[in-house]
């Protein structure tokens, strides 16, 4: 059954009017949808300071900017070959035991680089070698936390448990690397490594407090490869869904990656040391959560169809406005409206999926949605190759440009059908 985002209230109801942060933070009142909350924030945690780790340990063991870069294609290429596959997964079982599974599994590349690190036996080959092992187990992930937030909380809350645990992740993507950058130098390379392992036994354990029990029956004759069709299928005939997809994957080329290129605006362009670029990475992180607060506002009065496409504007042309800037504090205001833009863009597509995908189909819908992480490996190399060309200014101005005109097309030529004015 198919229910409309008004119908399930998914943007607030009307007769709450208290203030929309404290709104967002009542999720917290169920008690399984709290574990998985806390859980998962202090995996994210522990995330980001295992990957300024990782990434500094690379560094000094190549001395190369491009062997960061292939350290980071590796990380993103089995999400963008299993991301889709693990959908089926997702809805086929368990998804609480599938977290569970994922986040001991994900323990043992972090295992195997202590050992070798320990050991003085660490290369770079090793590095490739686990980072490819990591982002195969945690291929799943990303469509299991997000299939299962609707099973932790009623409907009518789902917005706000949506929007807290966009929060968490960005409270982690903005702490997380600051306080790695700490660690390394007070505890050094394997033990931030140490402090993610530690991460992600607790947030197992978090997980295994969670009560919910799946009550979806399997059928022992299902076909993995027809349910992998199933979930296409149901996306391509889906006008809203397959928008906000294919808008995901063009931001995930054209868009996202940008802030790779942070450090040449900080140096080059806006004349600014170590702190200037601090203020410009935590911008985006900064105007996500500030834009969450006041989501469900714009909501009852926005709808679906068009409120992406707002979002999917706004982010686009301000990413522009930031290239042609040259002052810091406006290139930091700039910034911040492109991570509002971003953060609400992918929050309102993961309720509009929640929503009305069918139970039996989400994990796999979700999954389709998430490959976009695996479009950002295509991404640095698009991005990179316009700013090697025209300059970083200049590049990023253009791959923004295109974002504007392929999203605007797909939102005209799609939403058409469901009649953006009106409302779906």
């Amino acid at each position: 059954m198919h229910l409309s985002v008004a119908e399930a209230g998914w943007l607030g109801s009307p007769h709450h009017k208290e203030n929309h942060i404290i709104r967002i933070f009542h999720s917290l009142r169920y008690r399984d949808y709290a574990f998985f909350w806390a859980s998962d924030m202090l995996a994210s945690l522990g995330h980001f300071v295992q990957e300024v780790a990782l990434f500094w340990i690379a560094y000094e063991i190549t001395g190369s900017a491009m062997a960061l870069g292939i350290l980071g294609l590796c990380g993103a290429v089995p999400r963008l070959i299993l991301g889709a596959i693990g959908g089926v997964l997702v809805d086929r079982y368990d998804r609480k035991r599938l977290l569970i599974l994922i986040q001991f599994a994900t323990a043992l590349p972090v295992f195997i680089f202590i050992a070798l690190y320990t050991l003085e036996a660490l290369a770079f080959w090793h590095l490739l070698a686990l980072e490819i092992l990591n982002g195969s187990i945690r291929a799943v992930n990303p469509s299991a936390s997000q299939s299962i937030l609707a099973e932790l909380v009623p409907r009518e809350d789902l917005l706000n448990a949506v929007s807290l645990y966009t929060i968490g992740f960005n409270f982690a993507r903005i702490m997380g690397p600051s306080l790695g950058g700490i660690l390394v130098l007070w505890i050094g390379i394997g033990g931030c490594y140490w402090v993610y392992a530690a991460s992600l036994i607790l947030s197992g354990v978090g997980l295994v407090m969670i009560r919910l029990t799946d009550k979806r029956m399997l059928n022992p004759e299902q076909n993995f490869v027809r349910e992998f069709k199933e979930g296409f299928r149901y996306v391509w005939g889906s006008p809203l869904i397959l928008c906000s997809i294919m808008a995901a994957y063009t931001f995930g080329i054209f868009i996202v990656t940008y802030h790779r290129f942070l450090p040449v605006f900080a140096k080059e362009v806006l004349a600014a040391g170590p702190d200037g670029l601090g203020l410009l990475m935590a911008a985006p992180g900064l105007g996500g959560i500030v834009s969450l607060a006041f989501l469900g506002a714009l909501g009852e009065r926005w709808n679906r169809g068009l409120l992406l496409w707002t979002t999917t504007t706004v982010t686009s042309i301000f990413l522009i406005l930031f290239c042609a800037s040259s002052a810091l504090w406006l290139s930091v205001f700039l910034l911040a409206v492109v991570g509002a833009g971003q953060v609400s863009f992918r929050t309102i597509s993961r309720v509009i999926i929640q929503i009305e995908a069918p139970r039996e189909l989400l994990g796999r819908v979700m999954s389709v949605f998430n490959m976009d992480q695996g479009m950002r490996s295509v991404g640095s190399v698009v991005m990179g190759a316009f700013a090697t060309i025209f300059g970083v200014s200049v590049g990023l101005a253009l791959t923004a440009t295109v974002s504007l005109i392929v999203t605007t097309t797909l939102f005209y030529r799609l939403l058409g059908k469901i009649n953006l004015r009106a409302g779906a």
